[in-house]
């Protein structure tokens, strides 16, 4: 599955924000149309500002607003874009915020929530979604330990096919990726190494089995703890997903 560059990313927030002109817009709207990742890219900023709307009287918690302005300020786009960047940040975690409130996640905060489900978007949003392509998991297990120094197991995933992995960061953990595609969506399996907060949080979600909570904007987000505790994050319901990670 072919993701998009960012430049096609920072094109459709600005024309989601209003800040493009008529041109521009029919330039835009015409390659969202024709281009899978950018659509989803475009569906998950709808769906913030749906979520802002349905819960406008809702603050955002400081711990998630200073996260958003620090993120902000990192970003090189910052400085043109003016208060888009901050904008946009700060309607994710709030949309996070409201989104989970009385979840029964069982462990995974709003924060670890919106940390897996934004890196799950943002990677399919990519150019090329995977720093490593290979359906061959044995393949994918050696670079991931590789790159990061412990063993991990790439479970073979029902209706579902391999693309690779990818390396993200969840807290301050850097942690394995796999990438999949279900049918025409895609599905991220993060496999966090042994003791981290993040297997922590999947054993605590997943129980005995697998277990699963809603996560922002729409997306399930389930955990197994079979062999390796996992996450799964996908954007479907949670009906859809755990089936994949074998719950019955």
């Amino acid at each position: 599955m072919a993701g998009c560059n960012r430049e096609w990313f920072d094109n459709i927030s600005a024309w989601h924000d209003g800040e493009v002109t008529p041109e521009d817009a029919a330039r835009i709207e015409a390659h969202v149309a024709g281009c899978g990742p950018c659509r989803r890219a475009a569906e998950v900023l709808g769906g913030v500002r749906r979520a802002l709307v349905a819960k406008a009287d809702r603050e955002v918690p400081q711990r998630l607003r200073d996260r958003a302005e620090a993120a902000a300020a990192r970003s090189p786009r910052a400085p043109r874009r003016g208060p888009w960047v901050i904008t946009a940040a700060l309607a994710a975690a709030a949309a996070a915020a409201a989104l989970l409130v009385g979840s029964p996640s069982q462990g995974v905060g709003a924060a670890m929530a919106d940390e897996l489900v934004s890196h799950h978007v943002r990677g399919f949003a990519r150019e090329r979604p995977c720093d490593f392509e290979s359906p061959d998991p044995d393949a994918v297990a050696g670079w991931l330990e590789g790159k990061l120094g412990y063993a991990v197991t790439v479970p073979p995933l029902s209706g579902a096919r391999l693309l690779g992995a990818r390396l993200c960061q969840i807290g301050d953990t850097r942690t394995a990726a796999l990438m999949y595609e279900s049918g025409d969506k895609p599905l991220t399996v993060f496999v966090p190494p042994p003791g981290s907060d993040a297997a922590t949080a999947a054993r605590a979600l997943a129980g005995r089995g697998v277990g699963c909570t809603q996560g922002p904007l729409g997306s399930a987000i389930c955990a197994r703890s079979v062999e390796q505790p996992v996450f799964a994050v996908a954007e479907v319901d949670v009906a859809a997903l755990a089936p994949a990670l074998g719950r019955r």
